[in-house]
């Protein structure tokens, strides 16, 4: 099974054909796609969404309240703004304010799926950050704890959670590879992209040991 069929995607739009058009686009993707006509049926009626894809209007009713109450209920949830040129700033200031990115109009379909699954993505980090906190006990603000409250990119946060890992198998790649859910030729190579081997020894071991 694919990330994208294990993933829920909420549409907060209010014209009728672009929401059947993002529906399509989605769900040809392999996503499980729910349409919301409003942000009151997402902030009250929404099962559990890993993504919501909504205009600027809809999710700023009431001068951003809609935006608060949806970011209270629904914490674990990616907010995935897609405004017109006119509302850009205003994405901006919601992107700065929590929402998880922003994909301009007119967008082109691979760049917005893209962003979907970077989306997905980091939603999925923060699951596993979690479980990990649970599972070990750790305090918040825990050393190898991943914090998502420092607002670091999605490449460290995957960097930390390969650390954990590593650390917790002792350095085996094939039992870390299978926790990751990668093939141990990606593993190496995020390796070295950290400069955690060296480059020219494929078979060389870890230069340090992941903390």
């Amino acid at each position: 099974m694919t990330v994208e069929t294990q993933k829920k995607m909420g549409i907060l739009e209010g014209d009728l054909a672009m929401r059947k058009l993002l529906t399509e686009l989605l769900s040809q993707e392999g996503f499980s796609v729910t349409q919301f006509e409003n942000a009151g049926e997402v902030s009250h009626g929404a099962g559990p969404l890993d993504v919501l894809l909504t205009s600027v209007p809809l999710i700023t009713e009431n001068n951003l309240t809609s935006f608060s109450e949806i970011k209270k209920k629904h914490p674990d949830l990616g907010i995935l703004l897609i405004p017109t040129s006119t509302e850009l700033e205003r994405a901006r200031q919601m992107v700065q304010q929590g929402a998880f990115s922003l994909v301009a109009r007119p967008f082109a379909p691979w760049e917005l799926i893209h962003r979907v699954r970077k989306a997905c993505e980091l939603m999925e980090l923060k699951k596993q950050n979690q479980w990990l906190r649970r599972k070990e006990g750790r305090e918040a603000n825990s050393e190898q704890a991943i914090s998502v409250e420092d607002s670091p990119t999605l490449d460290e946060l995957e960097k930390r959670y390969i650390e954990i890992v590593l650390k917790k198998t002792g350095g085996r790649k094939d039992k870390a590879s299978r926790l990751l859910g990668i093939n141990r030729r990606t593993l190496y190579r995020k390796e070295r992209e950290y400069g955690w081997v060296a480059k020219e020894s494929p078979t060389m071991p870890l230069v340090r040991a992941a903390h």
